[in-house]
């Protein structure tokens, strides 16, 4: 997973270096990766789409061999064969989405890493009025989550906290220049990582130059934006797929559960999160859009076989 995490940072670096805006070039990314599986996707809803027509037959199968789960399963396998389905195959784009998500929720820990330290180390050289934060429309500062609940600039214990989880990511030029400015306390012979003394002090200013003070980061908007996009598409496919009514709990979870990552997680994760649901509903749309231009074809040869 750090393999895969780090790639996806590599990359959105590179195409950052071309477009010169990480909002931009995390949606370009993940566009690109829902591009590279489209063949998995489509393979897995006309799976889905077999599945589903044929459920009536596997309904009818279980009420007649109810009381021989064997003959079942044989007569199930026999179906499934005569029809041409796989139900595994409509794992496979899952088993890829999860590692996924999981890489790219790392990868904007990298990069918030990163981006957060330049800042606060080039707002410390440059000068508090002369850097301004790294907004995103309405969020103030694109490293932060988009949530009304969180501030601008992390608290010192949160920021010294933040460094500690991801040293790893922060070069030890960027570790001692952050201990010359107060900004951290390190001592390197114990390891030991405290809050610098003159961090609370120095966030003040920022904010203060940016005429910030009392704001939150965000709105919430693009958490509830990625939940409802979820929910939207999770219902969409359930009834494109017969499963409407079916996993209730999975619909509302997984959106619900959307919205909570996205308000704890950076502008940036969020943003590739609601982009990567708006690519999954538009394609969804389309696909259904084409099978159903299918399905009128097939019916009206049909009607024309009869008359």
């Amino acid at each position: 997973m750090e393999f895969i995490s780090d790639f996806f940072a590599t990359v959105l670096r590179w195409v950052f270096s071309l477009v010169q805006n990480y909002s931009v070039a995390i949606i370009i990314v993940t566009v690109a990766i829902r591009v590279l599986i489209l063949p998995l996707d489509l393979k897995q809803k006309k799976s889905s789409r077999k599945m589903a027509l044929i459920q009536p037959k596997i309904d009818s199968l279980k009420k007649r061999y109810s009381n021989n789960p064997q003959m079942l399963q044989k007569k199930q396998q026999e179906l499934f064969k005569k029809e041409g389905v796989k139900p595994l195959a409509g794992c496979l784009p899952m088993l890829l989405t999860l590692p996924i998500f999981f890489a790219f929720f790392a990868a904007m820990r990298v990069l918030a890493a990163e981006q957060t330290v330049s800042f606060m180390l080039n707002a410390q050289n440059l000068g508090e009025s002369a850097y301004s934060l790294p907004s995103w429309l309405w969020v103030h500062n694109f490293w932060q989550p988009d949530s009304g609940f969180s501030s601008i600039l992390p608290s010192a214990v949160e920021f010294t906290n933040f460094v500690q989880s991801n040293a790893q990511h922060i070069s030890p030029q960027s570790l001692h220049m952050l201990n010359m400015a107060n900004l951290v306390d390190f001592n390197p012979i114990q390891n030991a990582l405290q809050q610098g003394a003159a961090y609370s002090g120095f966030a003040e200013s920022i904010i203060t130059s940016n005429d910030l003070v009392g704001f939150n980061n965000g709105w919430f908007i693009l958490p509830i934006l990625a939940g409802v996009s979820l929910f939207v598409q999770t219902k969409l496919t359930a009834s494109q797929t017969g499963a409407a009514g079916q996993g209730k709990f999975m619909l509302w979870f997984f959106p619900i559960f959307s919205v909570y990552i996205c308000a704890i997680s950076n502008t940036a994760f969020a943003i590739y999160w609601l982009f990567a649901n708006l690519y999954a509903l538009a394609q969804t749309l389309i696909v259904n859009l084409i099978y159903k231009k299918r399905d009128e074809k097939k019916r009206q040869g049909i009607i024309e076989e009869a008359t």
